[in-house]
């Protein structure tokens, strides 16, 4: 995971869908602790593919549980991690610092 990956992620969460950056964390869960919703999920792809100028599969998106499988996706999205695990969603290419 790289920071600036991780940090430009925060400042969309904070720009695009308001959220309080303080209270993300790498392993915070994208629906149970940020209440994600289909809205939030469009505004992100949205968002993320505009200001790192890369495409995001949706469904590996949304197979992301963990802002740090956000991070990893865009990692890999970028080149700059490799595809790891299939996460519970069965998507292939998602893992986090937290993960076997």
């Amino acid at each position: 995971m790289t920071n600036s990956t991780h940090a430009t992620l925060l400042a969309i969460l904070q720009s695009d869908l308001a959220m309080d950056p303080g209270r993300v964390h790498i392993d915070s869960t994208l629906i149970g602790d940020l209440g994600f919703d289909s809205v939030a999920f469009a505004i992100g792809v949205v968002a993320i593919e505009e200001r790192f100028d890369l495409r995001v599969s949706e469904e590996k998106l949304f197979a992301c549980e963990t802002i740090g499988d956000v991070v990893h996706l865009i990692d890999i999205s970028r080149g700059l991690a490799h595809e790891t695990f299939a996460p519970v969603g069965g998507e292939a290419g998602l893992a986090t610092s937290s993960r076997p």
